[in-house]
């Protein structure tokens, strides 16, 4: 195990523990019980009775084990520790009857999650009364967590990314460890039946339409213990949770007025959500060019000419319009193909400046009053019919700013799955295959991030003029970035999507080249953001 400070809670911060100790904040910890391991269920034991924090309470609910010794144990702990509260199931009532019992006994401010055969960092509690101190109307705390074999080796560190609703509906993600403030449980009405296996998802997705106090803490607190029918060995172990997850999610979706169909993707174990449009707002879709050719998939081809004809030929979505800022000297039979392709949805603007992409972006903005504006690279070709359709339902959330699609090279390799600013901004997973599924399914469910690549944004046109567009102090590069950053700064949401496609044969219309005094610049205005993306936090 190597360098597992760099994942774990430190016991290092003594004096702040000793701090938070001195405080008033009760944590329950509520835990379902049904013939566990032995071995783990006492492991489990000793890592709650270890926890650094001391104000906690455990209230632990027998779903009538058939093993003799489960009682025994529970009620030898609850003689042991005043602390422990017991409550013994006269029926088997499954695991969401049970953990209602046990948040029944509930005295605490906050309630812990704690399954049967995991454990706890010995720091978990601590951080989390921490947290709480930090920011006193907290109502939901995650935190990492890593999985445990049965031979108690560590593996799977999964650094989560800051709060992401998107990536939420695709899956539970903040699962172990979570925290949640014990009135808002009772708000929303405790765990419900019909959602067994995802009745924490369930009752999360519920949480989070009552709130928007959420906190991460990036520290792995919770250990997901891997024993034989658990879902930390194997995903599909049990199928029934994958129904009650699409259920919860449908729900969820429902109370928010938000129409989609959900369904579970059997391939990847997610959630998948299509939002189903009420309206089809006018998408001005903007192309600078200079009217390259270049040979794509072995054909001497007009890049811009190629984009235009895909978008006319393959996009379902019909309110659209195309506008093409061309430089000057572009050749006239590039005009008259590109009316030829576009036909009555084309409209050309001439650009007689120094090339600029930045300013040429800006310029087809103002020939537009469209709401919304999407920014397309001339090496572009569309790949998903309805690309325009996912993100425009993406788009029409009141606080998501601009979206991007999967961006592919024309081998099939990825160009572009979003932005990661760890160490500086890049496009994250370049050069991947198309078809991975990224480190915990990240490539293969719509998410928050840090910004989108400018070969293909979806921004709405008022947010836009907001932040001053695209700053043309980068003509080449770095310009999405900065325009990523200035949307991030408002608390507007930013989403990468995996279900809409196109190809993007990159660095075909101009070199791959950076500047040095684009590097300089970016990192003068943004460079307090680098290495630390928290959207994207890989290990």
């Amino acid at each position: 195990m190597e360098d597992r400070q760099i994942f774990y809670a430190s016991g290092a911060n003594s004096q702040a523990h000793c701090a938070i100790n001195s405080m008033t904040v009760r944590i329950s910890i509520v835990t379902p019980v049904y013939n566990p391991p032995q071995v783990a269920f006492e492991q489990c034991i000793e890592s709650v009775l270890t926890q650094k924090h001391s104000d906690w309470e455990w209230c632990l609910v027998d779903d009538c084990s058939t093993r003799a010794w489960v009682r025994t144990r529970l009620n030898e702990l609850q003689a042991q520790d005043a602390r422990i509260k017991v409550y013994l199931r006269s029926q088997n009532g499954g695991i969401v009857a049970a953990s209602n019992d046990a948040l029944a006994l509930v005295s605490g401010q906050y309630v812990a999650l704690l399954d049967n055969d995991d454990a706890l960092h010995v720091n978990a509690l601590a951080e989390i009364a921490k947290c709480i101190a930090n920011d006193p109307n907290v109502d939901y705390i995650y935190t990492d967590e890593d999985k445990i074999n049965q031979d108690g080796e560590h593996y799977e560190p999964f650094s989560k990314p800051k709060w992401s609703p998107e990536r939420f509906l695709a899956q539970n993600y903040c699962s172990h460890l979570s925290v949640i403030r014990t009135s808002l449980i009772d708000e929303v009405g405790r765990f419900r039946q019909g959602f067994d296996g995802s009745q924490d998802y369930d009752l999360l997705l519920r949480i989070t339409e009552k709130t928007k106090n959420i906190a991460h803490i990036p520290k792995i607190l919770y250990h997901w213990r891997a024993v034989t029918g658990s879902t930390a060995l194997a995903g599909d172990n049990k199928t029934y949770a994958f129904a009650s997850a699409t259920k919860a999610v449908r729900e969820h979706l429902e109370r928010r007025s938000i129409p989609a169909e959900v369904s579970f993707n059997q391939t990847n174990l997610m959630v998948t959500v299509k939002r189903k449009l009420i309206e089809h707002p006018k998408v001005s879709i903007i192309i600078p060019t200079c009217g390259t050719r270049k040979a794509i998939f072995g054909v001497e081809t007009c890049l811009v000419v190629n984009a235009v004809e895909s978008i006319a030929r393959k996009t379902t979505y019909t309110n659209y319009e195309v506008i093409v800022v061309v430089d000057k000297g572009t050749p006239d039979w590039v005009y008259t193909d590109l009316k030829r392709v576009g036909r009555d949805r084309i409209k050309i603007v001439d650009y007689d400046k120094p090339f600029n992409f930045s300013d040429k972006c800006n310029l087809g903005v103002v020939n537009t009053d469209a709401p919304l504006v999407l920014l397309l690279n001339d090496d572009t070709e569309v790949i998903s019919p309805d690309w325009l359709e996912t993100m425009v339902g993406h788009i029409s959330e009141s606080d998501v700013a601009m979206v991007g699609p999967m961006l592919i090279y024309e081998d099939s390799r990825i160009q572009s799955a979003a932005h990661s600013n760890t160490p500086s901004p890049h496009n994250f997973r370049r050069g991947c295959s198309s078809s991975d599924l990224g480190e915990f399914g990240m490539l293969v469910c719509a998410r928050e991030c840090s910004g989108v690549t400018g070969a293909c944004a979806l921004i709405k046109r008022d947010i836009y003029l907001e932040v001053g567009g695209l700053s043309e102090v980068f003509p080449l590069a770095f310009n999405d970035c900065d325009f990523a950053f200035k949307v991030l700064e408002r608390n507007y949401r930013i989403i990468w999507t995996p279900h809409a496609r196109l190809f993007h044969f990159e660095t075909a219309s101009r070199p791959d080249h950076v500047e040095p005094q684009e590097v300089e610049l970016i990192t003068a205005r943004w460079g307090r953001y680098f290495d630390d993306d928290k959207y994207c936090r890989i290990q």
